[in-house]
């Protein structure tokens, strides 16, 4: 097989007939060309056909990448020589940052760990019962005093967990941890930007890595295939919706965007990352339609990737949250915002009215609706 393309072997759910095809996906690097192969009936789905939303960071084992509205699941290499390029280094690793520290520290640990090439693949806000934190503690490695500790620590509040994809990820996480401790034995050495952010003890202390890549796919499994009893429900309080759009996490802004809004007198009470199906995307902008020449290609942009959807609250009791957010956000096309509100989000991270970096809710009225939508109707 040449060096400049990679073969995958992908899954996609055929709703109508509730059977999963298999089908051969092959990245072009070149051309950034995309063609797909139906297993089951020997005939080509897609042509080469070039994708400007997908590129070679999207491919690999455990990715899920939307191709003109369908969803495939990336489940195996389908040659020894993409298994050779990429199964060295495209590691899967796993965090779960702990309530004290990521409400503080979140933004700046997922822009770190970005800076370092370390892709954030999903992201949920999880709430521990003293039930689950025995059941995920189970089998780990850790004495009686290690488990005790980060039990309590489990149970006192949400904690953020996250699948990682990177180099070494693993090892690189581990030395991350034990950064600064005497008991350290790593030959990993961490860039210049990983010792600044752990040099706060607050930051080195206030995660959990497993050590081994058995215990990764554990705790992956436990908690993103397992997390309608663990996943953190919304407040719906006086809260309203944020999306980080996927060109926005695909240009490397998420822990940006995520640091912007804490550090702006809000805060996240429910996460999750998701890949959204082009039909639930069309259903979500729904009341654009007939009304913003944007609808398709906003439509599309939303379909193009995983987004970050968040509940978040205004920190004064004064304030409406989603007033408040959307003032934040700024106006919908950034080049207005740039000229008029230079510090939004949309001014400083958007591109275009489609590219504007994040959606907020347009009604007061909807906003309890939008968060139903995203984090208890989308599985």
């Amino acid at each position: 097989m040449s060096e400049n393309r990679l073969a995958f072997l992908a899954e996609w759910y055929q709703v109508e007939a509730a059977i999963i095809r298999t089908f051969l996906v092959t990245y072009y690097i070149t051309d950034q060309a995309v063609e797909v192969f139906d297993q089951r009936s020997k005939k080509t789905f897609l042509r080469r056909t070039k994708i400007p939303e997908l590129t070679q960071r999207d491919f690999f084992v455990g990715s899920k990448i939307n191709v003109f509205g369908r969803q495939f699941d990336i489940v195996d290499y389908a040659d020894e020589s993409t298994r050779n390029t990429l199964a060295r280094y495209r590691k899967k690793g796993f965090v779960l940052l702990k309530n004290n520290m990521w409400m503080k520290h979140l933004g700046k640990f997922l822009k770190t760990l970005i800076e370092n090439k370390i892709n954030i693949n999903d992201g949920l806000m999880v709430q521990f019962t003293p039930k689950l934190v025995t059941k995920f503690l189970s089998g780990k490695q850790h004495n009686d005093v290690t488990a005790s500790v980060l039990m309590n620590e489990l149970l006192s509040g949400p904690a953020i967990s996250l699948e990682l994809i990177g180099d070494n990820v693993v090892d690189i996480m581990v030395a991350c941890a034990n950064y600064k401790s005497d008991n350290a034995s790593t030959s990993i050495r961490l860039s210049p930007s990983m010792e600044q952010l752990f040099d706060i003890e607050e930051v080195r202390h206030g995660f959990y890595c497993p050590t081994r890549e058995e215990d990764v796919a554990m705790d992956l499994k436990f908690v993103f295939e397992e997390r309608r009893s663990i996943i953190k429900d919304c407040i719906f309080k006086n809260t309203t919706l944020a999306i980080i759009k996927p060109h926005s996490i695909k240009d490397g802004h998420l822990g940006k965007i995520v640091d912007e809004i804490l550090s702006n007198g809000f805060k996240i009470t429910a996460m999750r990352m998701i890949l959204m199906a082009r039909i639930n995307c069309e259903e979500f902008y729904e009341v654009y339609r007939g009304i913003l020449p944007e609808y398709i290609p906003m439509v599309a942009q939303l379909a193009s990737g995983v987004c970050m959807c968040l509940e978040v609250f205004a920190e004064d009791p004064e304030k409406v949250s989603h007033t408040d957010f959307r003032n934040f956000c700024g106006p919908m096309d950034p080049e207005i915002a740039k000229l008029l509100r230079p510090h939004t989000l949309r001014a400083k991270f958007g591109k275009s009215k489609v590219l504007n970096a994040v959606h907020c809710t347009d009604l007061h009225d909807d906003t309890n609706l939008e968060l139903q939508y995203m984090f208890k109707i989308i599985d």
